[in-house]
């Protein structure tokens, strides 16, 4: 039997302890309730100095799960209800007051309300004015709330004025919605006052971040009468650009900022890079959305000052260069000057929102807006991470993936302000495509895994590469998609239909291809080699796992198979993924296999059918994408103007 995993003293536990399922019921009653309750059959009441203690170890369980790809996640949704009941049992000889200690500055304000909700509160915290939209004319509050939510009321000069973009985020933790975060965005105009009234009374608005506090509202008691905030206080606190800029600081340091802050306003500079548009993929690679945007926006408005980021080193440089693209090296004093002066930076990845700048040295002078058109459909739960990033605009293409980032209750920050459901860029390109070389000539049977992050977690410390690769080959998911490579039914199959099967590894698997023993009549084409679109424009099968990339066969209708031959492990730790809205029994576009001999029957009968979808299916396709028009990126691009335009009522 494993022995118990044990916090060392306070401070966070490693990440195998996270593994143990004794870490979410056993170790809270040993470590935690069984002292607790000891204390107070001796004391009456726990002492503060092991309240203290507690609160410094149990916060560490809320405090990783809010983190991206948490290895939380192995506490499975049926074990979660006794986690929650054993912390309420640790919370009820907590004081609350307690949460308030100088010792658990270090715990965000979030996770000590997480806590506190254990206790059943009813109330509202501190209402917080945390942003300003100087381009919009709209002022972001935000308050968290236990229990029922309060009436609320908001006067600009006096006037009631209705929010532009409201909505109540679920902050969830392990598989439960403990609270509520309420956000709203207000079209101040140039109004002077902003007063608030929560449950018929005014209350305090205090700008920019708060201390945790338990003194707070509670049904209106502590309110504070006649309280306005003065809006030029606010346009003060949060000034044009990224914010966060400190007085430069002297020696080389601050002399450095100086000159090329200096130099990028000189006329030249402005000359070439004045109100840029700069588009990215990837330092190392292109052919995602912003390259099909690009080109879109080169096409239909060639005053824009538009530039590509890329690598000189990357396989896409030379394409890209002889169609006319104007290419800027990802390095460089050139990228920043340009980036000074941009007035969008528009990205399919999230790298570029602060285009490498420390918002404490340059937060004033980056006033380019950042859209972030994704790359990949957000069909899993990533609020953890998205939640962290400084975006402007945030692109959706399915409507339940949008309704899942802006809807009540969801565990996204973003509201329709920031969001907007317009399709892919490159989804436009794709139907072409598609359009141009028919249904009849899809040639292809198409192999395209996702990569496993637990595999280099695991091994990546061998000695040697072959090590490595050794090490690689025993591992669950090489033996099984080795097997379905190299599977003489499946090969028998597409020979006798005239379908080519193609593998497509992830970068990351390049390096152990070896310990896959890639048959000869399986043709191998990494990302390197090929354009993703033009092969999925002639793909008549799909075979994946967990991979977005369904969502690309979808938007053409055409065949699917998932091959989860590690489902159990998946979401339960394995890979780190939350689970989101996209259940693949019920929402995927094709069946689910667990075993290859069940893939390998599943893949004849869809040969069998002429590779169509089944009807129910189709139904899903069209459910998930349902107006592939052709019009993605003029939907981005009117988009990405709104960002620059007042809000309107009208």
């Amino acid at each position: 039997m494993m022995d118990s995993p044990k916090f060392d003293g306070i401070n966070e536990p490693k990440v195998a302890f996270w593994r143990d399922p004794a870490a979410y019921a056993d170790v809270l009653k040993s470590r935690f309730i069984d002292p607790l309750a000891e204390a107070v059959k001796q004391h009456g009441r726990a002492p503060r100095a092991l309240q203290l203690t507690v609160l410094q170890q149990l916060h560490w369980y809320f405090t990783v799960d809010l983190r991206e790809r948490a290895p939380t996640v192995a506490l499975t949704p049926s074990k979660a209800p006794m986690f929650h009941d054993r912390v309420r049992q640790v919370m009820q000889h907590i004081d609350a007051e307690v949460l308030t200690d100088k010792a658990l500055d270090r715990v965000s304000v979030e996770v000590r309300h997480a806590l506190m909700s254990y206790q059943n509160p009813l109330m509202y915290s501190t209402v917080v004015l945390d942003a300003y939209d100087h381009d919009q004319w709209l002022v972001r509050l935000s308050y968290y709330v236990h229990g029922d939510p309060p009436t609320e009321s908001f006067l600009i000069d006096g006037v009631p004025t209705k929010p532009a973009y409201a909505k109540y985020r679920g902050c969830r933790y392990f598989h439960t919605v403990l609270l509520r975060q309420r956000i709203v965005w207000l079209p101040v105009a140039e109004a002077v006052e902003l007063s608030v009234l929560l449950n018929g009374v005014a209350v305090l608005v205090a700008v920019g971040p708060q201390p945790f506090s338990v003194a707070q509202v509670v049904g209106g008691v502590g309110a504070q009468r006649d309280t306005f905030t003065q809006l030029k206080e606010v346009r003060s606190a949060f000034p044009p650009g990224k914010g966060g800029q400190q007085p430069l600081p002297s020696g080389w340091t601050g002399l450095k900022v100086r000159l090329l802050l200096a130099l990028a306003r000189m006329p030249w500079v402005r000359h070439r890079f004045a109100k840029a548009w700069v588009f990215v993929d990837r330092n190392e690679e292109a052919d995602d959305n912003a390259e099909h945007l690009y080109r879109w926006v080169r096409q239909h408005h060639p005053k824009i000052n538009a530039w590509f980021l890329l690598n000189r080193s990357s396989n896409d440089w030379g394409r890209l260069a002889a169609e006319g693209f104007r290419l800027i090296p990802a390095e460089g004093v050139s990228i920043k000057l340009l980036m000074l002066n941009a007035s969008e930076i528009v990205s399919s990845h999230p790298e570029y929102s602060l285009a490498g700048f420390d918002r404490a040295l340059y937060g004033q002078a980056m006033r380019w807006r950042f859209t972030y058109l994704r790359h990949g459909p957000q069909f899993n739960d990533q609020s953890h991470w998205l939640n962290t990033q400084l975006f402007d605009r945030l692109i959706s293409v399915t409507p339940e993936g949008f309704s899942a980032v802006v809807s009540d209750d969801s565990p996204y920050i973003f509201t329709c302000k920031e969001t907007r459901l317009t399709g892919f860029p490159r989804h436009d390109q794709l139907g072409i495509l598609s359009r141009l070389g028919s249904d009849a000539l899809a040639d292809s049977i198409v192999i395209f895994p996702t990569w496993r992050g637990s595999l280099v977690d695991q091994r990546a410390s061998g000695s040697s590469a072959a090590d490595q690769v050794a090490n690689f080959a025993s591992s669950k998911f090489a033996r099984h998609w080795s097997g379905l490579l190299n599977n003489t039914t499946l090969q028998s199959m597409a020979a006798r239909d005239g379908k080519r099967l193609v593998f497509v590894p992830h970068t990351n698997l390049v390096p152990y291809l070896s310990a896959l023993r890639v048959p000869a009549h399986v043709e191998v084409l990494t990302k390197a080699d090929i354009r993703i679109q033009p092969l999925l424009s002639r793909a008549a099968l799909l075979i994946s796992d967990y991979s977005s990339i369904v969502f690309e066969m979808a938007y053409l209708r055409r065949a699917v198979c998932y091959y989860q031959f590690d489902r159990g492990d998946f979401f339960s730790g394995g890979h780190n993924w939350r689970q989101g809205y996209f259940d693949v029994d019920r929402d995927g576009f094709g069946p689910v296999a667990l075993t290859e001999s069940a893939l390998v029957q599943h893949i004849e009968r869809i040969l069998t059918n002429g590779t169509q979808p089944d009807a129910d299916y189709l139904k899903r396709m069209e459910r998930a994408i349902p107006n592939p028009d052709g019009m993605a990126c003029q939907r981005v691009f009117d988009s990405i103007l709104e960002l620059r335009k007042p809000y309107s009522t009208h």
